[in-house]
């Protein structure tokens, strides 16, 4: 029989939750998803009413939530918040995997080939951070990279209104436009819902953090 694992998902943002569902429905079926949604952590951040202490703080305490509950790993899907989800990890016995991890486990295979990468986000401080991690991760492994960020104007305040459909159309739109010569690296797992709206649409030169976050962290537990 085969081993199914418990997963905690933490979200800071609604449109995140079914796009990581999807990929976990693509990659690892048999894996048991427990969302967990705390949606304070992305208005609080934008609105400035909390500091980096805070945030740590609470995703110290919703990590601390999953694993009480029976989480045998958690992927932590806001891209904002690394930092905290890292300094998290010493509460906890399990795998604590931030959104960025397995995409840049994805995008240094990608360098090594020689691969030129486009970072895109619906948020600049996303593609500033991932394009940060990438170089630094690039640095520390000795690799050449040549990677640029670019931001789709309107589809983060789509995506918060609740206009799916605006934010689906300028998030294709921006893929679509990406030199031929470019490997797309989306930034943030609610970006992947333009792979969800048109099934068998993912672009073949494009990266997606819950797919490759999925697949990263399923090998982790696999061994």
């Amino acid at each position: 029989m085969t081993r199914r694992f418990r997963i905690g998902a933490i979200h800071a943002l609604q449109g995140s939750i079914e796009p990581t569902q999807a990929a976990f429905d693509r990659h690892w079926p048999d894996a048991d998803v427990a969302h967990l949604l705390d949606a304070s952590l992305y208005l609080d951040r934008s609105a400035g009413t909390a500091d980096a202490a805070e945030i740590a703080r609470r995703i110290d305490a919703l990590v601390r939530h999953s694993v009480g509950t029976g989480s045998e790993a958690v992927l932590f899907t806001g891209s904002f918040f690394a930092a905290a989800v890292r300094q998290a990890r010493p509460s906890v016995d399990v795998p604590v995997q931030t959104s960025f991890d397995g995409l840049l486990e994805a995008v240094m295979d990608a360098a090594a080939d020689g691969k030129s990468l486009t970072v895109v986000s619906t948020a600049p401080d996303s593609t500033t951070l991932l394009v940060e991690e990438i170089e630094a991760l690039a640095l520390e492994r000795g690799l050449p990279v040549t990677v640029r960020g670019e931001v789709v104007p309107g589809a983060m305040d789509a995506l918060v209104a609740s206009d799916l459909p605006r934010h689906d159309q300028l998030v294709r739109d921006a893929i679509a436009a990406l030199p031929p010569d470019q490997l797309g690296v989306m930034a943030q797992f609610s970006m992947e819902r333009i792979f969800d709206v048109a099934p068998g649409s993912e672009p073949a030169r494009v990266l997606g953090p819950a797919d490759q976050g999925v697949r990263y962290l399923k090998r982790i537990l696999a061994a």
